[in-house]
């Protein structure tokens, strides 16, 4: 599931996430507009959550990267 989908999910509540990339506060108010329109950008939030838990009020989301793309194995020619 991303980041997008679990707000989607949790209309109208608070959002902590916390990536690689900083930690970021979705306000009940920014949820409830993610859950109706598609961001331009979606930044972390296409980002897959790793883990979620509710506390204080709020949701508090561990973010994952998404795994790049294998390319070709690369090797090491010895001179």
């Amino acid at each position: 599931m991303t980041v997008l989908e679990f707000i989607r999910q949790h209309p109208a509540q608070a959002v902590d996430v916390i990536s690689s990339e900083g930690c970021d506060h979705v306000t009940p108010k920014r949820s409830m507009a993610l859950a109706r329109d598609r961001p331009e950008d979606l930044g972390v939030l296409d980002w897959t959550v790793g883990h979620s838990s509710f506390s204080a009020g709020a949701w508090h989301v561990l973010a994952i990267a998404p795994a790049l793309e294998q390319g070709p194995e690369l090797t090491l020619a010895m001179a």
